[in-house]
């Protein structure tokens, strides 16, 4: 092979000519596969992903022929690793079928910590092995993911037949070269859904949502709240109270306890089937230091006193994570400087309607008597 004109020198002097080639090599793997499928249908159905992938290799090297590519470069990659086939050091192929007939799929992982260094320009090859003749599409990799959907991660959903317009990335006002390198790519993910949500009326939150559920493997396994310690039940109604203090109004409907209840689910993978017994279990305020309140208040009061404290040094001492969880839910806590004052001066507004002196009471913590 003539070494000026291999494809790591024509990437050096031109990284769009180069891409071109791969764009070609492509094209021909594409064709090389389908006429070898509808010879040898029946061959082709049998395919599993661990043996299209090798077939993919094969394949590959055999479209190298009168091109700058090295077949001898063509490489199957072991292990989880990503995309599947490396070329050249820069280019990957991915490789992903179904046994049904038609053009989608679940992909890999939005998070690409397994993916091989130096590779920046990434085919996607699919096989659809369902119908009568089995049937290869190859196109570029950005180009065919459509959004995103849960397995035991995050991961891409494909469309082989999509229009660049209806990728996650066009939706999302990013590109794939952007938004895999970023640092904050699970965050607009999560900003993406949200306002997704909101745009279509939905009371809805991704379960997976998360940076930390993401990168740390985090599980996944559903407990109820009756199962958490009295000190995580405590650290997640105080967070709760902090990210959701329409659940704190006692002059709102049973609606007002929706986006705690998802929340607790879709971060925590804790369900409460009694969510309102966090605020108003209990009865009703009637005594404050032995003193007769001319009317009882909603027991909602005593548990914000009781939280007061824990929630202050959280909103002093707020972690990366927590800012995240404020900024999608109760932004207007981060606008003055003082986190603290501000939920606070929320909760004071309700409880003005009852004539409860909240700053007092939470700054001397009384002694409450309840009637059911």
């Amino acid at each position: 092979m003539n070494t000026r004109n291999n494809i790591i020198a024509i990437r050096k002097r031109d990284v769009d000519a180069a891409h071109e080639a791969f764009v070609e090599l492509m094209s021909k793997t594409e064709d090389i596969l389908n006429t070898e499928a509808r010879n040898n249908p029946k061959d082709y159905k049998q395919l599993n992903a661990s043996t299209l992938e090798q077939c993919a290799v094969e394949k590959i090297k055999l479209a190298c022929a009168d091109s700058p590519f090295n077949p001898n470069e063509v490489k199957l990659i072991s292990g989880q690793r990503f995309p599947d086939i490396v070329t050249e050091k820069y280019y990957g192929i991915e490789v992903k079928s179904t046994k049904e007939n038609h053009w989608t799929s679940t992909g890999s992982s939005i998070v690409e910590t397994t993916r091989v260094e130096n590779v920046d320009d990434i085919y996607m090859l699919f096989g659809k092995l369902g119908g009568k003749i089995p049937e290869f599409k190859c196109k570029p990799y950005e180009e065919v993911l459509y959004d995103i959907a849960v397995t035991h991660s995050p991961r891409y959903l494909i469309n082989m037949e999509l229009k660049k317009s209806e990728t996650i990335f066009a939706k999302m006002g990013t590109t794939y070269n952007k938004f895999r390198i970023s640092p904050d790519n699970i965050s607009q993910v999560r900003k993406y859904y949200r306002e997704r949500a909101i745009k279509l009326k939905r009371v809805e939150m991704p379960w997976w949502i998360t940076s930390e559920n993401v990168e740390t493997g985090h599980s996944f396994n559903i407990q109820l709240w009756s199962t958490l310690t009295p000190q995580e039940r405590r650290e997640l109604q105080t967070k709760c109270m902090i990210l959701f203090p329409e659940a704190l109004n006692p002059a709102v409907s049973k609606t007002k306890y929706n986006n705690t209840t998802l929340w607790l689910c879709s971060y925590n993978q804790v369900v409460n089937p009694n969510i309102r017994d966090l605020y108003s279990a209990g009865g009703k305020i009637t005594h404050v230091d032995g003193v007769k309140l001319d009317r009882p208040v909603p027991q909602v009061f005593n548990i914000i006193v009781g939280h007061a404290e824990d929630i202050k040094a959280l909103l002093n001492n707020l972690t990366t994570e927590m800012v995240m969880m404020i900024k999608d839910f109760n932004p207007t806590l981060l606008e003055n400087g003082n986190a603290y004052e501000s939920w606070l001066r929320t909760c004071s507004e309700f409880a003005n309607e009852y004539n409860v002196p909240l700053r007092e009471w939470i700054e001397r913590k009384p002694e409450f008597q309840f009637s059911m």
